[in-house]
């Protein structure tokens, strides 16, 4: 069939012709969606952007060794980060050295390229160096009098990865020390020589080499006995620097010969009544013939019951702490020393 005889049947059927679009039509829209495009890009990208940044914000709060820091800032007794801090090998508490030698190792986990390591005195950053590839540092440090703050710090760039803190105390002041007893030149008994005084707290104390236990106080009390004629005497008071102080004495020992016999013994309690459960203090006194009794054992008893021993001490006082019996009423204490005995009354009541 010819072109023009199926026209010609189309427009008997009443099929008209598609008209044809104009170009410019397609090239106006073509155009508005360029313009809408541009305008919407950047608020993506910009919304993208913000997202991600979320999402390493977030990487970054799970994860502390990504979390940097522009500046040295050492926390007190700890690390910043867990695990990764440098430690230090063995740094005393107090020293009476001025120079200290620091020397200790990054764990081999925290070792990495580009990393170095800072020590810092008092604040300030002392040394900076790259970190070596064994996790080891060592420094040499220049103390002030007093308490010291040393910080070791693990650095990425400008930033702290981790960090420790220590304090190391410079004490170059020896020790106190008084010997109250005995005076140089005395004569003592033989068989119980004492040597008493105080030191400074913290400090411990040899008496001719033994060592005494020191009271939270400082005060400090020992016993021996010796050979009779001239006895040195050596007190060494060491405190936790490693200062001393040392006092040397001579005494006369010569045997004494006391009637046990006529000694007294006296007790006295800090309280007359007390509550079961409740602390007492009995303080004793031995007197004999001479005087006070020093270096006498004395055992404290309540009721049936032995509570425990002391010694007494260059006024022949001792002291013995016990707690109040559970049952009311009355109850004797009984102090047993040098032969005699002592006795106080205690009257317990309900709680």
């Amino acid at each position: 069939m010819s072109r023009d005889r199926y026209r010609a049947i189309a427009r008997d059927a009443g099929v008209r012709a598609q008209l044809a679009r104009p170009r410019w039509i397609d090239a106006a829209l073509v155009g508005a969606l360029a313009v809408v495009l541009l305008i919407a890009l950047p608020r993506a990208a910009s919304a993208v952007g913000a997202g991600l940044d979320q999402v390493l914000t977030s990487i970054q709060s799970s994860i502390p060794l990504l979390q940097g820091r522009g500046s040295i800032e050492l926390p007190a007794g700890g690390s910043s980060s867990v695990g990764a801090a440098p430690i230090a090998d063995s740094l005393p508490a107090y020293t009476r050295e001025p120079q200290l030698q620091l020397t200790g190792k990054v764990p081999s986990f925290a070792v990495q390229a580009g990393r170095s390591l800072q020590i810092v005195l008092n604040g300030a950053v002392v040394a900076t160096a790259p970190l070596d590839p064994s996790g080891a540092f060592t420094a040499t440090l220049a103390l002030k009098d007093g308490a010291n703050t040393v910080g070791v710090a693990l650095v990425a760039d400008r930033d702290v990865v981790a960090a420790s803190t220590y304090t190391v105390v410079l004490d170059r002041t020896p020790p106190t020390l008084t010997v109250a007893q005995p005076a140089a030149g005395s004569t003592v008994d033989a068989k119980n020589i004492i040597v008493s005084g105080t030191t400074e707290v913290g400090s411990t104390i040899t008496v001719n080499g033994h060592t005494v236990v020191t009271a939270p106080d400082g005060g400090f009390t020992d016993s021996f006995s010796a050979t009779q004629g001239s006895v040195p005497i050596t007190v060494v008071a060491r405190d936790r620097a490693g200062n001393e102080t040392t006092q040397k004495l001579t005494i006369v020992a010569q045997q004494v010969t006391q009637n046990v016999a006529t000694a007294t013994v006296t007790v006295t309690l800090d309280k007359a009544t007390a509550k079961a459960g409740q602390g007492v203090l009995a303080t004793i006194y031995v007197v004999g013939t001479t005087g006070p009794r020093a270096g006498v054992p004395v055992t404290l008893s309540v009721g049936v019951l032995q509570i425990g021993t002391a010694v007494t001490d260059g006024t022949g006082a001792a002291r013995i702490s016990f707690v109040a019996p559970s049952a009311e009423g009355d109850v004797s204490v009984v102090v047993l020393g040098a032969g005699s005995s002592g006795r106080a009354s205690l009257t317990i009541t309900a709680r």
